[in-house]
């Protein structure tokens, strides 16, 4: 009797313990109002969450992947399958596994639309209301309302500014050993350059980091009341004065952007510009091959003096930057990175509910820094000192960017800590006409497509310097006037439509 009477209990408690772990196991918990699992989900099943990422893994990564999980396992129980992409290959391989349904849970995305239209992420809202207040709360309204699709958010936006910066880097070094003053203009950073040509034969004097800086991005910062900013990726085709209306480089050339493509080319045919500029980014800059080169920053980057210092010693590098904190400049509000989560993935809320982890200071700080005490230090409210005998490049961008918890390296130089202070509130800039907009390639994806061939063969030499430009804008009209001119009344009607309907 006793004995049936101890299995009797035995399998009770056994029927308890399964409803209890049952109930565990599902990933829909509720979370508490800070965003955090409440403490009856403090049991949630473990989860391992597969994510994309572009490039390496920076140094240290492993240490740092494993303290973020070590700080997951009392509460959200997340373990993180991490997979970085070579840049190369990322564009390529990301379309592959959304298309193939690969089980990735997060994938970082720098043009979400294609993927949006495609109907290959899931929409966000309402798991960002229920487990996201701090994804919400470290981006301002302009931001998160900005980065929607039809009203819709599909992907968390990851930007820490209102515009996208961009910088000449300069070997300082260099500068200081031809006796060059430090620059103060366009003009100065020219001279230099040729300065570099005749008495420093041995180095490049220039290699830009591709056509996004020196084209249409330097010709408005070059006459910043012209306003002129290109349309998304598609080569031809540009803004202007903030006046709602798209124009074509054939039919109404701005007077500053052919003065920008003459310039460029007159650098690359007096041997200022590297011969294989088309190839050569500005990696090549932290290898000690370049005097001149671009970056996507206010100010030198720690990744890239570290590896300078390493490659020659007794090197240094400097910033010269065309944006200045007086200039009064609109801004779309739009991200350059998202994080998504693809309709496919079967842990949507643990990936949200992760997201918003992130979004918490302490753990931004691991994330974007390393560790405290062995990677940085505390400088001050919104600044660092990365510690550089040990340091950790994070890749923030791609999984958690906002400008109320990033942190600014507080060993930058006081004008390039005011540019960046300048870049990251959104009262200091108006609203493009833009902001909000999206455009559906949909109705000219053929032409989207043929445009984007057409340009890396035709237009990237024209913004590179290496055709002459009247002649370069003949044969790109020749082969791409058709696709530029549909591409762009396409745009034209949805921006239109667009307009009419937020003034109603």
């Amino acid at each position: 009797m006793k004995q049936r009477k101890k299995a009797l209990l035995l399998a009770a408690a056994s029927m308890i313990l399964a409803g209890v772990l049952s109930a565990c196991s599902t990933d829909k918990a509720a979370p508490s109002e800070t965003g955090k699992p409440a403490a009856a989900d403090a049991q949630l099943s473990p989860v391992t969450l597969k994510i994309m990422f572009p490039g390496d893994p920076p140094g240290n990564w492993n240490e740092v992947k494993t303290e973020i999980e070590n700080r997951l396992s009392g509460s959200l129980n997340v373990k993180l399958n991490v997979v970085f992409i070579p840049w190369s290959d990322v564009l390529t391989k990301r379309q592959v596994a959304l298309s193939s349904a690969e089980d990735y849970d997060l994938i970082w995305d720098n043009n979400p639309t294609q993927n949006i239209a495609a109907g290959l992420y899931e929409p966000l809202d309402a798991l960002i209301d229920k487990y996201g207040p701090d994804i919400k709360g470290t981006r301002s309204p302009q931001m998160m309302d900005a980065n929607k699709v039809n009203g819709k958010l599909f992907a968390v936006p990851l930007e820490v500014n209102f515009i996208r910066p961009w910088t000449f880097v300069i070997r300082k070094d260099i500068r200081e050993k031809l006796g060059v003053a430090p620059i103060k203009s366009y003009d100065e950073l020219i001279k230099f350059m040729y300065t570099v040509k005749e008495k420093a034969p041995d180095i490049t004097p220039f290699i830009p980091n591709g056509t996004e800086h020196i084209g249409l991005k330097q010709a408005s910062m070059l006459d910043p009341k012209t306003n002129i900013a290109p349309v998304l990726s598609y080569p031809g085709l540009y803004t202007k004065g903030n006046d709602g209306k798209v124009y074509n480089i054939f039919d109404n050339m701005d007077p500053q952007i052919m003065k920008n493509y003459e310039t460029n080319h007159k650098l690359y045919t007096d041997g200022v510009m590297a011969r294989d500029a088309l190839i050569l980014r500005n990696g090549e800059f932290a290898k000690g091959k370049a005097a001149v080169s671009t970056f996507n920053d206010f100010g030198v980057n720690l990744s890239t003096s570290t590896a300078l210092e390493k490659a020659v010693p007794g090197s240094s590098s400097e910033a010269f930057s065309l944006y200045d904190p007086s200039m009064k400049l609109s801004s779309t509000y739009k991200a350059g990175n998202y994080i998504a989560v693809p309709v496919i993935s079967k842990n949507k809320e643990r990936a949200i509910q992760f997201i918003n982890w992130l979004n918490k200071q302490e753990n931004y700080d691991l994330l974007a820094y390393g560790i405290k005490g062995k990677n940085w230090e505390d400088a001050g409210p919104g600044l660092y000192k990365p510690m550089k005998d040990n340091t950790y490049a994070g890749i923030p961008f791609a999984w958690g960017w906002n400008p109320k918890l990033d942190r600014i390296d507080a060993s930058l130089s006081e004008d390039v800590i005011k540019l960046n202070k300048w870049q990251r509130d959104p009262g200091n800039f108006t609203a493009d006409i833009l902001s909000g907009f999206t455009f559906d390639p949909g109705p000219v994806s053929n032409e989207v497509a043929q445009l984007g061939n057409i340009g890396k063969e035709l237009y990237d030499p024209i913004v590179m310097g290496l055709v002459e430009p009247k002649e370069g804008l003949a044969k790109f009209k020749e082969k791409a006037y058709t696709n530029v001119t549909k591409i762009q009344a396409e745009y034209q009607k949805q921006l239109d439509t667009f307009l009419a309907n937020r003034k109603k």
